[in-house]
């Protein structure tokens, strides 16, 4: 069983009026690919979904996260994305989003799952991103979307 890392942008999307097409794919992908893998969330993936203005949205984005266990930030995750902001794999204004792809890493999670096309959801980035894990001694990581890993499972 795959485990995947599902960054706030995932959840978010299966509630997502503005884009009907990547709620459809998310909501999609959700109900026939969650079931065969081990999910994981973080403690900063709660609070990012919790720092939401629309109560309504809010509480409906957690409760599909709610059965998933929440890996806490720890110093090792901490100082990891700090090392993929200042190898400018990561820009310093999304430092969450290294935090995000460092909790994946250290927690050995196999695919990052994510809709931001921005900072993470990028080929350079994923090499760069294993590159560096190379070194350094961590693992390799796949970064994608739920389309993508549809498409590449038959789904």
């Amino acid at each position: 069983m795959k485990s995947v890392y599902l960054d706030p942008s995932i959840p978010s999307a299966c509630c997502e009026t503005s884009q009907p097409q990547r709620r459809r794919i998310t909501r999609q992908w959700w109900k026939v690919r969650i079931p065969h893998c081990r999910v994981i969330i973080s403690r900063l993936t709660i609070d990012e979904i919790k720092a939401l203005e629309t109560k309504d949205k809010r509480e409906a984005i957690l409760s599909l996260i709610s059965d998933f266990p929440p890996l806490e930030v720890s110093p090792l995750a901490e100082k990891l994305a700090r090392r993929y902001v200042e190898e400018k794999i990561i820009p310093p204004n999304a430092f969450n989003d290294a935090l995000h792809l460092a909790l994946a890493v250290i927690n050995k999670v196999d695919i990052f799952v994510s809709w931001d096309f921005a900072h993470l959801v990028k080929t350079q980035v994923e090499r760069r991103i294993n590159a560096y894990n190379l070194i350094s001694g961590y693992p390799r990581i796949r970064i994608t979307t739920p389309e993508k890993l549809m498409k590449q499972e038959g789904g």
